[in-house]
């Protein structure tokens, strides 16, 4: 049994003509719209600009009956449509760590001062800018 369309072949052909344009632009701007809302949170690269350790300061933090250094990192991250900068924080904050989004001044953040205390990490800016971060935010990060 075969099937047989009224329609005509020109109308099914000027159908698909019109069709696979509006297609490629609505799938342009699906991957436009995701350059742009989720650009940001896809890296591609991080350069790490500045390291420390409480351990260096001879401070350390208790998590768990044991005392642990902490580690701080000033890192720059390249996404899909930016870079931006962050603070790392924690035990090995290479792998695991408490982010620190840094959104002050327009140029790379140059770390003056990081002031290590029992109760948490002050980093100063040369800026002037600082940022305090309590320990119990970055000390249990494993």
């Amino acid at each position: 049994m075969s099937v047989v369309s009224s329609e005509p072949v020109s109308s099914a052909v000027t159908r698909n003509r019109f069709f696979r344009p509006v297609l490629a632009i609505v799938a342009f701007l699906a991957a436009l719209a995701l350059v742009v809302f989720a650009g940001s949170s896809v890296s591609v690269h991080e350069k790490v600009l500045y390291q420390a350790s409480s351990k260096d300061a001879g401070v350390t933090y208790e998590d768990m009956g044991a005392q642990w250094a902490s580690d701080l990192s000033l890192v720059r991250i390249f996404s899909l449509n930016g870079s931006r900068y962050e603070l790392h924080l924690g035990p090995g904050a290479k792998d695991y760590y408490y982010p620190v989004a840094l959104r002050f001044g327009s140029g790379e953040p140059r770390i003056r001062k990081v002031d290590w205390k029992s109760d948490g990490v002050t980093v100063t800016f040369e800026s002037g800018d600082s940022v305090g971060v309590p320990a119990d935010n970055f000390r249990k990060v494993r």
